[in-house]
């Protein structure tokens, strides 16, 4: 299959136009289970401002969403057969976050978000893990801009807490962005200050972005269900707490506040030094600036991000037509494995070289 054919087509095919090199043995006759894949139409440009404008989900009565905005054609009976084997495969999984992550896509489409939400909640209480923790808190608190299902408060959510979040993984400053953000929201000077000075005090920013998406990814399924395995591994990628709030209160020198100043500094440092994830890492440059005027870090950040999208490439081989949806579920498990720091180092790496 062609990469401008793959470029026409969904979500498995928009991961697999960034994906690594091509894959290990796959039999001549293969079916990747791509034919059965939704289809979409293109983005329309509205005449009036010449800028695309996407539509918002619409969940069904039932709150589900089971469909995404530009759907031209549903999905075949092998992709929806394919979801619920994957949702079975993560929930019989001896790894309590695997799990979790089955309540939190969702995958069969039968369970209404609040309902999901209160499922996330319930396995972070028995798990003590700081991952399943993290899933549930970010079900709890919307941080996604009000997209339907991305979060749906419960009653069960009020049971959840930063404070036990931060005993679970001692350092991270996860918690404690969330915590501006909802200090921001109450207009609670005092709590903001206190948030602020807990993320400077954080040893690291561990989002663990690709750790849902690892765990679809690694399982062993038959090649008809890799491209649902594909598009249930990109839709498990997490995006965090909110950074809009930290950058809001660090911008313009910190408006002057020579305090203040030095807290968004040692933020930055942080984030550029100690995060796990590109996009945090860029974040730790931007505040840098906003704090210190230095567009350096952030500079070094963005060409970071550009060394190491364009070392991911796709090769599909002969006749094997499942190679690139082999590759990319092995480049997600690696990112899971190693964090995409490690692979920006390396090409990095690989640009310096000799």
């Amino acid at each position: 299959m062609a990469a401008s054919a793959l470029a026409r087509r969904g979500p498995t095919s928009n991961f697999l136009a960034t994906s690594a090199s091509a894959a290990g043995h796959i039999g001549e006759d293969a079916r990747c289970g791509d034919d059965q894949e939704p289809v979409y139409g293109d983005p329309q440009v509205d005449p009036g401002d010449g800028l695309v404008h996407p539509a918002r989900p619409t969940v069904d009565p039932d709150g589900v969403l089971r469909h995404l905005p530009g759907e031209i054609k549903p999905a075949g009976p092998g992709y929806t057969g394919a979801m619920r084997r994957i949702d079975a495969a993560l929930r019989s999984s001896a790894d309590p976050f695997d799990r979790a992550m089955a309540d939190k896509l969702d995958l069969a489409q039968i369970t209404p978000p609040e309902m999901r939400t209160e499922a996330l909640v319930q396995d972070a209480l028995a798990a003590d893990d700081v991952r399943v923790y993290a899933l549930a808190w970010g079900a709890c608190h919307p941080s996604l801009g009000g997209v339907p299902g991305a979060a749906t408060p419960s009653p069960g959510c009020a049971r959840l807490s930063t404070a036990r979040w931060a005993q679970l993984d001692p350092g991270d400053a996860q918690p404690w962005l969330w915590d501006l953000a909802a200090a921001d929201k109450r207009g609670d000077v005092p709590a903001q200050r206190e948030a602020l000075a807990r993320i400077a005090g954080s040893s690291r920013m561990n989002v663990r972005m690709q750790a849902g998406m690892a765990a679809v990814a690694r399982l062993q399924l038959a090649d008809a269900d890799l491209a649902a395995q594909v598009d249930a591994a990109t839709r498990a990628l997490d995006t965090g707490p909110p950074a809009s709030a930290l950058t809001a209160h660090c911008q313009q020198r910190a408006d002057g506040d020579a305090d203040l100043a030095s807290t968004c500094d040692r933020i930055a440092t942080m984030l550029y030094d100690h995060a796990d994830s590109l996009v945090w890492h860029a974040i730790g440059g931007a505040v840098h600036k906003q704090a210190t005027g230095d567009a350096s870090w952030l500079d070094r950040a963005h060409r970071e991000q550009r060394l190491r999208q364009d070392r991911v490439h796709i090769a599909v081989k002969g006749s094997k037509p499942c190679g690139a949806a082999r590759e990319g579920l092995r480049y997600m498990v690696r990112l899971g494995q190693v964090g995409e720091m490690q692979l920006a180092r390396e090409a990095l790496n690989a640009a310096s070289a000799p």
